[in-house]
């Protein structure tokens, strides 16, 4: 893949939550809406992208129980705004195997404040993702139909929310998507700066504790880097990591992946 798939077009959604969504707060600010669109998007970014795009499609850490979580885990990907499992996944498999060299497609060390800002804002360089890569997600019938169907199923989504009530549209996508994204671009740009390395990674990948209290693990990046294929991030009681029991409910037993230390 030359250039990953309707890259432009998951940007225009991008920017319209980045700028739409100070807007919202400033000139519509409601006070219920707001507090509801802070717990809507802690479940559905964690739910949608650590658990399902990050643990679940993109390092194949565990499988879920049945097709109905699996529908589930794919619908919440979609309104998070940040691409299909295909196209997020080829990235991310390409981070993990080239982080924080010259081929790393959001390489943060090194660079210019005004770059981390880009990439901050999911304004990565155009990068090369070998199909091979993320074959067994091509070759996956649903992965492939949330890939195809996905600007259809978001723009339904946000529509349907509109003819609900308008506000729930600002808050529950607009407000709920900034928060995301913004979310999403702490661990992509900040835990490669901020915190400290407890494993003995080639890279510059990082240990956070409030963030791997608050981010349902994704917190313990270094951790993560040094064991990607474990659904667990937090290895121990010391360690809080929401998401690996989640999973623990959600996951064929027998699918679970398991660090190694």
């Amino acid at each position: 893949m030359k250039k990953l798939s309707w890259n432009h077009k998951i940007k225009f959604f991008q920017a319209l939550c980045y700028i739409g969504g100070p807007l919202v707060l400033i000139f519509n600010w409601n006070a219920q809406y707001f507090l509801s669109s802070v717990l809507g998007f802690w479940l559905i970014v964690h739910l949608g992208i650590s658990v399902g795009m990050h643990r679940w499609a993109a390092h194949k850490s565990f499988q879920p129980r049945n097709k109905l979580i699996e529908l589930i885990l794919h619908f919440l990907i979609v309104i998070n705004t940040v691409g299909s499992t295909i196209t997020w996944a080829g990235t991310h498999r390409l981070h993990h195997r080239t982080a924080d060299t010259d081929d790393d497609p959001h390489r943060i060390v090194g660079q210019s404040f005004f770059t981390k800002l880009k990439y901050w804002f999911n304004y990565w360089p155009a990068h090369y993702v070998p199909l091979k890569s993320i074959s067994d997600l091509t070759r996956d019938p649903m992965h492939k139909w949330f890939h195809r169907h996905y600007f259809k199923i978001l723009i339904t989504y946000m529509a349907v929310l509109a003819l609900i009530d308008i506000n729930l549209f600002l808050y529950g996508y607009i407000v709920v998507t900034m928060f995301n994204i913004h979310w999403i671009s702490w661990i992509t740009v900040g835990a490669h700066i901020f915190g400290h390395k407890q494993n003995d990674t080639k890279d510059n990948s990082k240990n956070t504790f409030i963030m791997g209290l608050l981010m349902w693990g994704e917190g313990w990046h270094n951790n993560h880097h040094h064991r990607p294929g474990s659904y667990a991030f937090g290895w121990n009681w010391k360690q809080p990591d929401i998401g690996k029991h989640i999973i623990k409910l959600i996951a064929k037993p027998e699918s679970l992946r398991h660090a190694k230390q």
